[in-house]
């Protein structure tokens, strides 16, 4: 029986406070988040709710300083576009590994990656040991068009790697994917951006959750609060913004317990919603205003899926029950591109021109890896 889940975000009215709820629901059983609510006053606006996100920055949020600048800076410069990911713990158990890759180690440089970046090109590869065997496993590239579109987008990657090994070995090894040993892997990212002349006027993209509603949505209307705020980044303060300007915004949230995206009311000036014109705030990774992108359609856009509709890919007959994952998966087309090499027992990988990048910012080992390589 298929688990149906679904989540309810709310307002509730006490008093002289309005208390914002997350609510969770597993075959209509109610559990309430833990760490999504906030209590204001009713005459505050609905950004009040939120501005501890913005100060504190949030778990899909990344900072960056200078130091980190300059390190991208330098990424650009040298092309790095390959990244190695090395297992240095004393036991190397594979399932640990790949679970802290998977779930931090690869979404964190993504982050990374994608500041300053219109849309990620991401190939990741398995370096794989079983019974004396080397192998190498690479996945199909996916574009990644919204930074908070990378923990799906990663975890299908992997899920769907992980798939081609185990069905590869069983056949050709006659031996489960427990057998196999993954103590390193190489992401390979293509960063593309825009020149900055260009980039306000571009249109910015929804993550893809918003995107597979098919959407009517309008441009990115940068220029609607240029003649308002001295800075892009003054969209967060509601208090420069006139009250003649009847507009509604919204804005993302990413629940700190489940991980669910949802959009939240940032500044609700009309309750007519149906002919007030609405927009969604765009942001970077790092948090900072990127335009803005009018809805047309607020309560489609605002509906939360019901997880209760099996999806079914017509090619590999693979079902989902998530319409985000179905997406993914057609868009790499069932995982048809992935490759396996066989490398020699002794085969050692020389890589010149290596940077290490900083332990204390990203909390592994990663290397990345110059353009020239040789192989003995």
């Amino acid at each position: 029986m298929l688990r149906r889940t679904y989540s309810r975000f709310i307002f509730e009215t006490i008093g002289d406070s309005r208390i914002f709820h997350h609510q969770r629901f597993v075959n209509d059983l109610q559990i309430d988040c833990p760490t999504c609510t906030s209590c204001v006053e009713t005459r505050e606006p609905y950004s009040r709710h939120w501005q501890n996100d913005h100060a504190a920055g949030t778990s899909h949020q990344i900072q960056m300083d200078p130091d980190e600048r300059l390190l991208l800076k330098r990424i650009e410069t040298e092309r790095i576009e390959a990244f190695m990911l090395c297992d240095g713990s004393v036991s190397g158990r594979t399932n640990d590994f790949l679970l802290e890759a998977g779930m931090e180690a690869v979404p964190q440089l993504l982050r990374f990656l994608s500041f300053g970046a219109t849309k990620l090109e991401v190939t990741i590869g398995f370096y794989v040991n079983v019974k004396k065997e080397r192998m190498y496993y690479e996945s199909s590239p996916m574009i990644v068009e919204h930074h908070l579109d990378i923990v799906e987008s990663v975890d299908m990657l992997f899920s769907m790697l992980l798939e081609k090994i185990s069905n590869y070995v069983l056949l050709q090894q006659r031996v489960p994917l427990e057998a196999c040993v993954i103590r390193r892997m190489k992401v390979t990212v293509k960063r593309h951006s825009n020149p900055i002349s260009v980039q306000w006027r571009s249109t910015a993209k929804l993550p893809l959750q918003y995107r597979v509603k098919r959407l009517d949505t309008g441009t990115n209307n940068a220029t609607l609060f240029a003649e308002i705020c001295q800075s892009p980044r003054d969209i967060f303060h509601i208090g420069l913004l006139p009250d003649a300007l009847q507009v509604n915004l919204y804005c993302f949230r990413v629940c700190a317990s489940t991980k669910e995206l949802y959009a939240v009311p940032y500044l609700i000036r009309h309750d007519d919603v149906e002919n007030t014109p609405t927009f969604v705030i765009h942001t970077d990774i790092a948090g900072h205003f990127r335009g803005l992108q009018e809805i047309r359609n607020v309560r489609k856009f605002l509906r939360a899926d019901r997880q209760d509709r099996v999806f079914e890919c017509r090619k590999c007959k693979s079902r989902f029950g998530d319409r985000v994952q179905f997406a993914l998966h057609k868009q790499i087309d069932c995982g048809r591109g992935f490759m396996v090499w066989h490398l020699e027992e002794d085969a050692i990988e020389l890589h010149h021109n290596c940077l290490p990048l900083p332990k204390g910012y990203f909390k592994h080992d990663w290397f990345g890896l110059g353009t020239n390589k040789t192989l003995k």
